[in-house]
């Protein structure tokens, strides 16, 4: 990942970005139910120093929500396994495509690179392929708050805003006992609009 880190660090830079907020979500995802949410969100990052990720692909909460950043003039970021390179939507401005460890290319592949990249996250709905990314995130969260703890470290533990009233995988979040366990990652409410969404991420990442 050495020439990626290189790659996303020079993006950053040239078009003077601070933090990446992602938008986690399901392929299948009703735009009816999920596009006022997404542009309700994006629209808080407007002329704010943010790149936006998503699974670039499209399909879904990854269609819209690199659709609507593009309209908001937000600069878009999209990470996807090999096995979705053919479906890349082609107005992404970084394009990032993950190899198999081993194996063949499979979805879930990419999601190590997702949980990383990332600094906030909004979820919406979603299924297995949502809680992998949230997994890898909170895996990469409790290490942190572990190190903060010790002073080993001054890393930020990464946002995550799940959506209630979307159904799906998000629906869930702030009941599972990893929600309690570190709680500094999460808003201290549940959170139905993306207005909220935006203004809680924009808040503690680029105040």
């Amino acid at each position: 990942m050495s020439n990626v880190n290189e790659e996303v660090q020079q993006f950053m830079q040239a078009h003077g970005l601070q933090k990446i907020v992602a938008f986690s979500g399901g392929a299948d995802e009703s735009k009816s139910e999920v596009e006022s949410i997404i542009y309700s969100a994006m629209a808080r990052f407007r002329d704010k120093p943010v790149a936006i990720l998503t699974g670039g692909t499209k399909w879904g909460v990854p269609n819209y929500a690199s659709g609507i950043a593009k309209d908001c003039g937000l600069k878009t970021i999209g990470v996807m396994p090999e096995r979705g390179k053919k479906y890349a939507l082609e107005a992404l401005d970084l394009r990032i495509v993950v190899p198999p460890v081993y194996g063949q290319s499979e979805y879930g592949d990419e999601s190590s690179a997702f949980a990383k990249l990332a600094d906030g996250v909004v979820m919406i709905g979603g299924s297995a392929g949502t809680a992998v990314e949230f997994w890898h995130v909170m895996k990469i969260n409790t290490r942190i708050q572990e190190y903060l703890a010790e002073g080993k470290t001054d890393e930020a533990i990464k946002l995550v805003v799940p959506m209630k009233g979307v159904r799906g995988f998000s629906e869930t979040v702030m009941g599972l006992a990893i929600a309690k366990a570190v709680p500094e990652a999460f808003p201290t409410t549940d959170v139905y609009t993306g207005d909220c969404a935006g203004t809680y991420l924009v808040d503690r990442l680029v105040p």
